[in-house]
């Protein structure tokens, strides 16, 4: 289960919701949590957040909570640096979301730490984890559905354009431009396209 979690943020509206939550979640935890700063070259700020949860097995588990915020204009560095698509961003394991996903991880993690004083450390990884295997398995579903729209989409187009090459064939032939063989063996090939799509 994640004990990590990572926060990218920037200077954007999504950006500015997710850090006000985030900020909201700090003041709040400030007593079971231990919160440090620091500046990263070229204009990188990260806030770490390590908050101590109570443990059904009796010992302490640690959660870290790791903010990174950068200047607009540093915007597609830290994109970059870390392989994201999208700002703002959340890493839980090896999955990042962006978005509002990133907006409503953080809003979920701001619930499961202040709403109820007993929830614990396994509750709060059990839900982070399988949050995002629910988003994971959201993003694959989405991205076939958009391949099958693509190819749906260039086969339509492909059908359009035999069709089209048919009818002027149809008409050349009609119009005796064109001699019965060449028309025979143009219209099975057209044909045969057809079919296969």
């Amino acid at each position: 289960m994640p004990r990590k979690i990572t926060f990218y943020a920037s200077e954007d509206d999504l950006s500015s919701k997710l850090i006000k939550i985030l900020n909201g979640l700090i003041r709040e935890i400030k007593d079971t949590a231990k919160t440090s700063s620091r500046d990263m070259w070229p204009a990188f700020a990260i806030t770490t957040v390590k908050i101590t949860l109570p443990s059904t097995l009796g010992v302490r588990e640690e959660l870290e909570c790791e903010i990174w915020t950068s200047p607009k204009n540093y915007e597609e560095v830290l994109k970059t640096k870390f392989g994201l698509s999208g700002i703002p961003a959340v890493k839980i394991g090896d999955n990042i979301f962006v978005g509002e996903n990133a907006v409503g991880i953080a809003s979920d993690l701001h619930t499961l730490l202040t709403a109820n004083k007993y929830t614990n450390a396994e509750q709060i990884l059990y839900h982070l984890a399988t949050t995002a295997k629910s988003l994971a398995e959201t993003q694959i579903k989405e991205a076939e559905k958009e391949i099958e729209l693509r190819e749906a989409s260039v086969t339509s187009v492909f059908r359009q354009t035999i069709k089209e090459k048919l009818s002027s064939l149809e008409k050349l032939h009609m119009e005796k431009k064109i001699d019965e063989e060449t028309y025979r063996k143009m219209k099975k090939t057209y044909e045969e396209l057809l079919g296969g799509t």
